[in-house]
């Protein structure tokens, strides 16, 4: 393939991913126009009550995501025995499950934060996952790995339930089951094993989101506090406390009193972000190190996620044909596509909040250089799995949709812990 083919290819891709986010950013546009004007509600409600999930359900739900995540432990061993592993299931858990970030989580729940040596680069890791991986070690006997695969699985199981309750809002008990069904089959859930902060940040990001809905914004932004230490893109939770301050000024409800406590709220979701600031400062004197780390040792630099699609497509088409190959920028580039596309469509099918969320999310996390986990990132857009929901009212098709999630579920848990090409 000529070079000029490849730049054509690539610049292609990227008007493309840029023409999809202009129309749904057009079409949120003319969406918020109506929020202002008090034709449209920011979150969905429109005056009516809002129906919540009973709790009986949510528990159920919650149960079948823990049997679901035993059921991906399982598929691993029964993968390795397959392969001519040997070793009881226990004893090769840490083996099969801790691979890539999963060894800095365990090193800064173990040490801490430190300036010297190759452990210095772990300060890029925020805080709040390995501290929690700390403090469950006396359940599991000291161990912070295990402990970190039981925080794991139960804030994966827990953000299932809020998943559930924030679609059944919004959607009906169908939509919402179909939500949970494609969280948990999605060939992403795999991340959900592991010690790493998805389930932690999508736990927190529901929470936040469904707190808001039920009128406790304080607890809400308690949430997106704890989203900020856990991951960068935990601060964006703010803008939704941002929105449902416009919303109010429809209903005249837009009081100096109202924009203090937005302001409030916003401060303490980014106090999140500043913790971690004074985390790296109080280590290595300097509050931005991580950033320094991240772009001489990951090459990573704030970017565009029109360049990301036009970087994954170089090196799609000049890599071989191989495990990293397809583990890594193919996956990527139907990901980032899938996204971009479902965003287009999806304005007008969940409330503005949630889509204006997840329009801002999207181009946050695929926009530094050299990415390499974009599935993943984008694996934790919660309205997503909504919007898969919404997609179809046939039930053959979401049978297909949640059957192909599953198949690929099964490729990716091999892909992780038996191949170790997904990260």
């Amino acid at each position: 393939m000529t070079d000029q083919v490849v730049d054509l290819m690539c610049n292609a891709a990227a008007v493309i991913s840029i023409v999809l986010m202009a129309v749904c950013g057009v079409r949120l546009l003319l969406q918020f126009v109506r929020v202002l004007r008090g034709q449209d509600a920011a979150d969905g409600a429109g005056g009516r009550r809002r129906r919540y999930a009973p709790g009986r359900e949510l528990a159920m739900v919650f149960a079948l995501a823990l049997l679901s995540r035993v059921l991906v432990y399982l598929f691993a061993y029964a993968m390795h025995r397959a392969g001519g592993g040997t070793g009881g299931f226990f004893e090769t858990l840490r083996p099969l499950w801790s691979h890539w970030d999963t060894r800095h989580y365990i090193g800064i729940a173990e040490h801490g934060y430190v300036n010297t040596g190759d452990e210095r680069l772990q300060i890029v890791f925020f805080p709040l996952f390995p501290m929690v991986m700390r403090l469950l070690s006396p359940l599991t006997g000291g161990s912070v790995f295990h402990a970190g695969m039981l925080a794991s699985v139960l804030f994966g199981s827990g953000a299932a339930a809020l998943l559930y309750d924030l679609a059944y809002m919004h959607l009906d008990r169908r939509g919402a089951a179909l939500s949970a069904a494609y969280f948990l089959l999605s060939p992403m859930s795999v991340f959900l094993n592991c010690c790493y902060t998805e389930s932690l940040f999508i736990f927190l990001t529901l929470g936040a989101m469904c707190l808001l809905r039920r009128g406790r914004p304080w607890l809400a932004a308690l949430c997106g506090m704890g989203c900020a230490l856990t991951r960068m893109p935990g601060v964006i939770v703010a803008g939704l406390m941002i929105i449902a301050l416009l919303a109010k000024i429809p209903k005249r409800r837009f009081t100096a009193r109202a924009a203090l406590a937005c302001a409030g709220q916003v401060l303490l979701v980014f106090a999140g972000l500043f913790i971690y600031w004074a985390i790296n400062y109080a280590v290595t004197g300097d509050p931005m190190r991580y950033m320094t780390y991240q772009r001489e040792n990951w090459h990573q630099r704030p970017g565009s996620f029109w360049y990301s699609v036009s970087n994954t497509v170089y090196y799609l088409t000049m890599g071989p044909l191989s495990a990293d190959w397809f583990f890594s920028w193919f996956s990527q580039l139907i990901a980032m596509f899938f996204v971009f596309i479902m965003l287009a469509w999806g304005v007008g099918k969940l409330p503005f909040d949630l889509m204006a969320y997840s329009f801002v999310y999207t181009a946050v996390v695929l926009s530094p250089t050299w990415l390499l986990s974009g599935p993943r990132y984008l694996y934790a857009l919660v309205p997503l799995h909504m919007l898969k929901a919404a997609a179809s009212r046939k039930g053959w098709a979401h049978a297909l949709g949640l059957a192909v999630s599953a198949a690929l579920l099964v490729l990716y848990i091999y892909g992780y812990a038996i191949a170790i090409e997904v990260l």
